[in-house]
């Protein structure tokens, strides 16, 4: 490999917002670790939330649909790590790594949401994650392809290390763990979350969420644009594209048929909505699971 492009791999070190931003709904190709050094906010991912402090480090599967949202102050401005890359990357690798590629496929095929992982700012995975950052940008082109798979092995490795002592194992995951829901989301909005993650699969109306909740549609719309920065449409989107992303990675159920399972009947509506929300089509995706781990 001679040359590696952004979209193949990008780190940032320290990113600085100071000003608030407004996160959608969103999801992309390439496998994301991002670590908070400073900035207080929340995490909402495939109907579950969780809490965002200093130390945090969130886990971010290709094509998971996630939203950030942060509460800036002058004390704590929003400064994060973000490594973003293409695991097609490491193919040639992967032989040579047995025990990280065998760990990297359970974490890309596990059923729940990865929780964040609280981590100090002198642990390996970051100081390691900080120092490429600051040789990166020195490095040749043949040079930075060939370091830069390295590294992302090693950070791979780094955080199989840290699983097994801080995490349980992912197939040890069962439906009775702890959700991490965080209190600081009005109850309301996350009751229309886990109702949109029991019926996405029929299409629905607001006033069915609504009446089920005993709400009106216009409170509830506001109180969960409110809590979420989205609508609750666009969510409902978010979770049928989710589990879309699932069943083709897992199944080899025709688009047709797996449009219809998240509840979108027509083949080429659901083609249109898939793609706006990953950029690819459903066919690129699944041939791109089929093949990015091998």
């Amino acid at each position: 490999m001679s040359h590696i492009s952004d979209r193949q791999f990008s780190l940032a070190c320290r990113r600085t917002s100071h000003v608030a931003f407004r996160e959608v709904f969103h999801a992309h190709s390439q496998l994301e670790l991002t670590y908070i050094h400073d900035g207080y906010g929340q995490l909402i991912t495939e109907g579950q939330v969780f809490p965002l402090e200093p130390g945090t480090l969130m886990i971010f599967r290709p094509f998971q649909m996630h939203h950030v949202q942060i509460q800036l102050s002058e004390a704590h401005p929003f400064i994060r790590t973000v490594l973003m890359v293409e695991l097609e990357l490491l193919h040639a690798y992967w032989p040579h790594f047995i025990a990280t590629h065998q760990f990297t496929e359970h974490l890309l095929n596990e059923q729940h949401s990865i929780q964040p992982i609280f981590l100090l700012p002198d642990s390996p995975l970051i100081q390691r994650m900080e120092l490429f950052g600051e040789q990166y940008p020195e490095l040749l082109p043949h040079e930075a392809a060939e370091d830069a798979c390295l590294f992302v092995l090693d950070a791979l490795t780094q955080l199989r290390y840290i699983w097994n002592i801080t995490a349980r194992p992912l197939d040890q995951y069962s439906s009775n763990q702890p959700t991490g829901r965080s209190e600081i989301i009005d109850p309301h909005a996350g009751a229309a979350m886990q109702w949109i993650e029991q019926h996405f699969a029929k299409p629905f109306r607001l006033a069915h969420i609504a009446d089920e909740l005993h709400l009106s549609a216009y409170h509830l719309s506001h109180v969960f644009k409110k809590a979420t920065g989205t609508s609750i449409i666009a969510y409902a989107q978010a979770t049928r594209i989710r589990q879309a992303c699932v069943l083709l990675g897992r199944t080899s159920l025709s688009i047709p048929e797996i449009g219809h399972r998240v509840g979108m009947s027509s083949p080429s509506y659901f083609c249109k909505v898939f793609r706006k929300a990953t950029g690819t089509t459903p066919h690129q995706y699944r041939l791109r699971m089929r093949s990015g781990m091998r």
